[in-house]
């Protein structure tokens, strides 16, 4: 019995030598969240989500995907259009979000890479026939 105990103290004093190895391995995260990212990402999952993301794997969705290509170099085009809508596509946002809320949520969008092709559909999750209105991307 007491070797039994000696044996499982020794295993777990040698724990952390085995262990740090493998820690070192885990993937860390190239570019991390600001803060201001980070506020973008919750707006943008509690207000916008609904519509620019597939609510399954096989459903459509109701507006574009958002990624970074879409985001970078349309900033004011991107932030009127929250602000503002789309008639019959989209509604605007100027009474329900602020100006530093829709800039966090921009901000966010640069972060999101292009999304891929769904497994069961044969044309990309951001094909504009499947968005609304017939936006290129």
């Amino acid at each position: 019995m007491v070797r039994r105990v000696l044996f499982f103290l020794g295993v777990l004093g040698l724990f952390p030598i085995f262990s740090s190895p493998l820690r070192a391995q885990q993937p860390k995260p190239n570019n991390p969240l600001t803060d201001t990212q980070k506020e973008g990402r919750r707006i943008f999952q509690q207000r916008c989500a609904v519509c620019h993301t597939p609510p399954t794997v096989i459903a459509k969705r109701y507006g574009p995907a958002l990624y970074k290509e879409i985001v970078e170099d349309n900033e004011d085009t991107i932030r009127d259009t929250i602000l503002e809508g789309r008639e019959a596509l989209m509604p605007g946002f100027k009474y329900g979000l602020t100006r530093p809320e829709i800039d966090s949520i921009i901000e966010y969008l640069k972060t999101v890479k292009r999304p891929s092709s769904r497994p069961n559909n044969n044309q990309p999750a951001d094909n504009p026939e499947q968005s609304s209105g017939g936006e290129t991307n």
